[in-house]
């Protein structure tokens, strides 16, 4: 067995209590692991933390860049605390031999509840009802509900939901909404329409989407392709009265296009729970806007998936540590260098 390895944590979220209980395990006892955490911003900072790492626990802020893997002497993985990889170089990783690995199935219930609760609290109005009560609305109006309302509330089982992205949260979402009466469209293109259909979803693209859907979520990963998905040459497309819900990454919004559509009535209305920057700067324009609901990038949590995450991501990285394959290896070319026994 080689000798004490240092495992860093660059997330802020989390003490080590799961992994140091991990590390009490049969399976681990002979593992002599030194536990450090740190807080980092910069790539600065990452390659300060990392400097003696050999393996670093990531979550999605940190940029984890050809420069930052270069300069990690004794990094052998690195391990993602969830799903995206829109931070982490693969290929310089890949070159380098350090083993990248994620877990894909993190929180996708979790997102889909949050996206489905979204969709119901825009097309019923929920926050909106709440802050007018809180201001004496219901006094006012007693039980004229047409006078506290701000704007029409179709009914759901009439509307169409367009899904962006149909992956496993995006097919979680469409399985969540069928109960409802929604007709349910789905875009995707690295997805055959077939498995789409199979779904009970209509597959079409993603102009189609904008033009049909009464309710656009957006659910695909942030990609070169994907940046600015939506913005100003999208958001004029979308159908008079649409609402807009992200709960996938920020920048796949043109925020300031969309900003400016929430602002003159173009777009009805929206539920944000990312954004780009994060957090939203306590200036933004959005605080002020009555047709937006904003949730601080929590569709990720419940105590249940960040329990599992945080086993997961660890277990990953011990494996790639005692020589073994992890269950995901994001960056397959790695293997070419960097052999690993298959986990018995």
């Amino acid at each position: 067995m080689p000798g004490r390895f240092v495992i860093v944590s660059t997330s802020s979220r989390y003490d080590f209590d799961i992994e140091e209980a991990m590390l009490r395990e049969p399976a681990y006892a002979s593992l002599d692991a030194d536990l450090r955490a740190a807080v980092c911003v910069t790539e600065d900072d990452v390659i300060a933390a990392g400097a003696e790492a050999d393996a670093l626990l990531v979550s999605t802020r940190e940029a984890i860049s050809r420069r930052v893997l270069e300069r990690l002497p004794r990094c052998k993985v690195v391990s993602r605390y969830g799903v995206g990889l829109d931070n982490v170089d693969l290929d310089a990783a890949a070159e380098l031999g350090i083993v990248v690995t994620h877990f894909p199935e993190y929180c996708t219930n979790e997102v889909a509840d949050h996206a489905l609760s979204l969709i119901l609290a825009l097309n019923r109005r929920v926050v909106e009802l709440d802050r007018d009560l809180r201001r004496g609305a219901w006094v006012e109006h007693a039980h004229a509900t047409t006078k506290i309302l701000r704007g029409p509330v179709p009914a759901l089982r009439e509307l169409t939901l367009g899904i962006v992205g149909f992956g496993r949260i995006g097919r979680a979402v469409a399985a969540r909404a069928r109960p409802f009466g929604l007709a349910i469209l789905a875009a995707d293109p690295y997805v055959a329409s077939e498995m789409i259909a199979v779904a009970g979803v209509e597959p079409v693209t993603l102009d189609e989407l904008l033009a049909r859907a009464d309710i656009v979520s957006l659910h695909c990963p942030l990609t070169p392709e994907t940046r600015g998905l939506i913005g100003e040459a999208e958001l004029p497309r979308m159908k008079s009265g649409a609402v807009l819900v992200n709960t996938a990454r920020g920048p796949l919004l043109d925020l300031p296009a969309v900003t400016a559509a929430l602002a003159s009535g173009a777009l009805a209305a929206a539920a944000l729970d990312v954004v780009y920057p994060e957090p939203l700067p306590a200036d933004s324009p959005l605080y002020g806007l009555p047709n937006v609901i904003l949730t601080p990038h929590a569709a990720y949590y419940s105590e249940r998936s960040a329990e599992v995450v945080r086993r997961e991501t660890f277990e990953a990285a011990l494996a790639v540590l005692r020589g073994m394959r992890p269950r995901i290896v994001a960056n397959p070319a790695v293997l070419a260098k960097v052999p690993l026994a298959p986990v018995l």
